[in-house]
């Protein structure tokens, strides 16, 4: 799902010190790699973690409010704004990444229409390097993500991530988003890693702090989750540019 905070900074009229802010937090600290010899399993999070953002920004913000605008007669921007309220209104909770509920508001067949953009759907380019030298160690890796179970088939078949992966959970597997503790008390549950000795990679602070109250020891930022946009660096957590941070 997209980032209603970053569709924020991208379509604010807003100038200024707030640029400046911004810009301050694009400051990417180096830290050292993780002691590898500890990890005994990594959880990864898929949309800005190990794919491209800029992906689910356009769906959401450019080609979901298209259509809509089309099949209601309605100005584009028009469209986006009302989608966008639609997003907020359920921000946080299971409907928010739930493509289904998404066709049943909008009469609107979203997996087919995010199907036909499966060609823009990508890795980032240090992904793939990534996963293999987990794979090197024989590290399992599980995928750990909000996306609705349609969405992450579309994403598999596109990006051929999947042999790389022991097993992927969903929002809809566990009944919550990761943001709620729940989700990794269930996780942990399924998987049935050791949070002591696990390594967790996300785009996103909520879902990184409810691990955390979990118990999940080695958390790491993704702090470029778009190609669109500039990276942001965490000011909770150890934030990576790329992947290739943590491969030392």
């Amino acid at each position: 799902m997209l980032s209603l905070s970053k569709h924020d900074r991208t379509h604010s009229k807003i100038q200024g010190p707030a640029f400046s802010v911004y810009n301050a937090l694009m400051c990417i600290t180096v830290y050292p790699a993780p002691d590898w010899a500890m990890i005994r399993t990594v959880l990864l999070d898929m949309d800005g973690t190990l794919l491209d953002r800029a992906f689910d920004d356009h769906f959401y913000l450019e080609a979901l409010p298209a259509h809509y605008a089309a099949a209601n007669r309605m100005p584009v921007e028009a469209a986006r704004e009302r989608l966008v309220a639609l997003y907020r209104a359920v921000e946080g909770e299971l409907d928010w990444t739930d493509i289904d509920y998404w066709t049943r508001t909008l009469e609107l067949d979203v997996p087919a229409i995010k199907d036909s953009l499966r060609h823009r759907i990508a890795p980032h380019p240090d992904s793939l390097a990534f996963l293999t030298f987990l794979r090197k160690r024989k590290i399992p890796v599980h995928l750990v993500t909000n996306a609705h179970p349609k969405t992450l088939s579309i994403k598999m078949a596109q990006t051929g991530l999947e042999p790389y992966l022991e097993r992927a959970i969903t929002a809809i597997d566990v009944g919550c988003l990761k943001s709620k503790v729940a989700y990794w008390v269930k996780s942990e549950a399924i998987l049935g890693f050791d949070p002591h000795a696990t390594l967790y990679v996300d785009d996103d602070e909520a879902a990184l702090l409810s691990a955390e109250t979990h118990g999940i020891r080695y958390l790491y930022h993704r702090a470029r989750s778009s190609s669109a946009l500039p990276p942001q660096a965490s000011s909770k957590y150890r934030s990576i540019e790329s992947f290739h941070a943590l491969m030392r």
